[in-house]
């Protein structure tokens, strides 16, 4: 088993990704973070939500399309959710088949992919 803070870890490590990644309006960077407070524990894992820092006050580089990403414990194999229905509906569907979600992993360019879909 792995702790909250192996699987933070990596999640950290994917978020500092995306902030190489995305190319803002104007040259400006509101820096992409895990939400902390809404992060949840399961069974099988954590869920970390993440978004651009200061979203409340500032919705012009507002990230669409990231869904939370589920981190198992026993594996540390990362799973995004959607967007489009509500968590508890992407939990679901993990524990029913994970393999419905995308499964990210990191290429050895340092280049986080999805592996599993087609």
């Amino acid at each position: 088993m792995f702790t909250k803070e192996q699987a933070k870890a990596k999640m950290q490590d994917f978020i500092d990704f995306q902030n190489n990644l995305f190319i803002w309006n104007d040259g400006y960077n509101p820096e992409i973070v895990i939400y902390e407070d809404l992060t949840q524990e399961k069974d099988f894992g954590w869920i970390f939500y993440w978004q651009v820092k200061n979203v409340k006050e500032d919705y012009s580089n507002v990230i669409v399309g990231n869904g939370p990403i589920i981190i198992e414990k026993k594996t540390l194999d990362m799973y995004e959710m959607g967007t489009g229905l509500d968590p508890e509906e992407y939990i679901k569907m993990y524990l029913k088949d994970k393999n419905q979600l995308a499964k990210l992993e990191k290429n050895d360019d340092g280049v986080w992919d999805i592996v599993n879909l087609d």
